[in-house]
């Protein structure tokens, strides 16, 4: 029914408006032809009339005597012979343009005429030079067919001006009829608007303006106000889907309040349950929920409702990176001091994303890993005391041993030789692995200072290379260098980076297929940056044996060389951390094998007074 009026209403304004275009049309079109009418057909003849009077004045005035001219120009025929040629030319305009029988007749008498003309003209000039006095006669009779034709001309021309006043009239009464019309449909269509819009004011305008107001109580979680069915037509389906529609929601957000309550109670009850203190934050990172234990941890700090200050310059260094963070070194531990015990707590942070890839925020949980680095720093002074122990007599052994072989105290046979030179590289590889303990205690603890200075990372790698390349030469082994130009220099202690590029160099060097090469690069990897790194193509490391492979004392299952206990990388990355770099692998089995450590960039003059 809806429907039905809705074409009612703008099918009436629909043919008003394709009635009035046709007429239009129409009507322009008449007009335009009534323009080419009088444009066209009684302009050409007056012009064609005004030619032929402005003729015969022009050829009459050349022809005749004057005082300067005592001889008639009768020898000089061009005047006439143009004037011949227009006369030719307007009297079939004049033919063709005159439609009624007094206009045909006015026609066919200047025709005649004008032939009468010419030819009195052509006599005149023959008798003229004849001798023939019959002259005064035929010049007599021009002045008579020059009048003739002036009066016919002005006959025509008359004729053709009343026809152009006669369309100009017609014309206008249709311009008039038009804007009559026109205004008639305009009247019309705002009777049919009028009348249309007060119908469907009633029947789909209020309608409409109480679904709105349904709508925002929808929004309101008003379910209640439903609206009447008041017809059958479209509108009363709409209705009557829209008050199931707001039952169905009804029901909806009941059950999902249901169920957030419930997610609400066991979201709190894990977080109550969990024992490391839980932090969750909103898209600006201030605080909106923690655990009982956070809760705890704050109140014994004292820091009120905002994160300890720590905590906030690792939320800094995650906004920057944009990704997970979570330290396992428990040396980067955070320490908190709780009723004047010192607390280590291990920061884990990461962000907060629903389904449809939405940030919400950041969790950080910390974990409290006080006795596990009570029970690392115990485990490393126990290595370091045991080591430092166990080197004193090692060496006295050391000594003997070479006394032995010097053969002081008397000759040894082959075989004794043989077993003190055994028991003497026993010693010096033990004696390495202690003082390579002792080293990496001493990192660890702190005890071990570095000297760092701006230094050419081109230098560092060069020094590396020329120390190693003949070592590659004897193996069987190529050893290129690619170093960028142009890189800053690094902040780093030269002795102790030396030691880890001693180490990717040497391990390149034993776990390198023969005859392949190894690359020893240095690229700027960003502003803080520059990345060294050794590439070679050996047996690589699966993803467990990445996961390890600076771990202390880990040596691949299928290593089978004796020399080393596992501890060179395990100090490298020490090294690393202590100048504040970054450190890693990356390797295919059988395939390429890259060991990489990114330097911290050395800060300028200009940069420390910007600062």
């Amino acid at each position: 029914m809806l429907r039905w009026r809705l074409t009612l209403g703008l099918l009436a304004t629909l043919i008003i408006l394709l009635t009035v275009g046709v007429y239009g049309v129409w009507l322009f079109n008449d007009l335009g032809r009534a323009v080419d009418k009088v444009l066209c057909n009684n302009y050409d003849s007056i012009r064609a009339c005004s030619s032929m009077r402005v003729g015969t004045a022009r050829v009459n005035i050349f022809y005749s005597r004057g005082i300067d001219r005592p001889t008639l120009p009768y020898d000089q025929t061009d005047p006439l012979d143009k004037t011949e040629k227009d006369f030719q030319a307007a009297i079939p305009i004049l033919e063709r343009n005159a439609k009624d029988p007094e206009q045909k007749r006015l026609v066919s008498e200047l025709k005649q005429a004008v032939t009468d003309y010419i030819s009195v003209y052509r006599e005149t000039f023959r008798q003229y030079f004849a001798h023939d006095p019959a002259i005064h006669e035929s010049w007599a009779r021009i002045p008579e067919l020059t009048l003739k034709i002036t009066n016919l001309s002005q006959n025509i021309l008359s004729i053709n001006e009343k026809q152009m006043l006669e369309a100009n009239q017609e014309a206008r009464r249709k311009s008039a009829d038009s804007i009559r019309l026109l205004l008639i449909a305009m009247v019309s269509s705002v009777i049919v608007f009028i009348f249309t819009y007060a119908r469907l004011g009633r029947s789909l305008i209020d309608p409409i303006r109480r679904l709105t107001h349904s709508i925002r109580d929808l929004r309101s979680r008003e379910f209640e106000n439903l609206l009447p069915v008041q017809s059958r037509d479209e509108l009363g389906e709409l209705t009557n889907e829209f008050n199931r529609m707001a039952q169905e929601l009804r029901s909806f957000y009941r059950e999902t309040d249901r169920k957030l309550i419930e997610l609400n109670q066991i979201i709190r009850a894990l977080l109550t349950t969990l024992p490391y203190p839980l932090f969750i934050l909103d898209e600006h990172d201030r605080i909106s929920r923690m655990n009982p234990a956070a809760e705890s941890l704050m109140t014994n700090l004292g820091a009120g409702s905002d994160l300890p200050s720590q905590v906030k310059r690792r939320l800094v260094d995650v906004s920057r990176g944009g990704t997970d963070y979570r330290l396992d070194d428990l040396k980067q531990a955070l320490l908190f001091r709780i009723n004047e015990q010192e607390t280590y707590f291990l920061p884990r942070i990461f962000p907060v994303i629903l389904e449809d890839g939405t940030f919400t925020g950041r969790a950080v949980m910390l974990v409290d890993v006080t006795r596990f680095r009570w029970l690392d720093e115990v485990k490393t002074d126990l290595l370091a005391t045991l080591s430092h122990e166990i080197k004193t007599p090692l060496t006295g052994i050391r000594l003997v041993l070479h006394l032995l072989l010097e053969q002081r105290t008397g000759k040894l046979s082959s075989s004794q030789e043989e077993l003190v030179m055994t028991g003497c590289n026993e010693c010096e590889r033990l004696l390495k692995t202690l003082k390579s303990i002792l080293d990496l205690a001493r990192m660890e603890s702190g005890q071990d200072l570095l000297d760092l200075v701006p230094v050419s990372p081109a230098q560092l790698a060069r020094e590396a290379y020329d120390h190693f390349l003949e070592f590659f030469d004897q193996s069987s082994l190529q050893l290129e260098l690619d170093v960028s130009p142009d890189l800053p220099k690094v902040s780093v202690d030269s002795t102790r980076i030396s030691l880890v590029l001693t180490n990717f160099l040497s391990n390149a060097l034993k776990y390198s297929f023969p005859g392949t090469q190894v690359d020893l690069r240095v690229q700027q990897l960003s502003e803080q940056f520059v990345r060294f790194s050794v590439t070679n193509r050996g047996p690589g490391l699966s993803d467990l044996e990445q996961a390890k492979v600076f771990d202390k004392f880990y040596r691949a299952e299928k290593q089978s060389i004796r020399d080393g206990v596992g501890l060179g990388l395990s100090i490298a990355r020490q090294i690393v951390q202590a100048h504040d770099g970054r450190i890693g692998v990356k390797s295919e089995l059988n395939g390429l094998t890259e060991f990489f450590c990114d330097l911290p960039v050395a800060v300028s003059v200009e940069q420390l007074v910007e600062v």
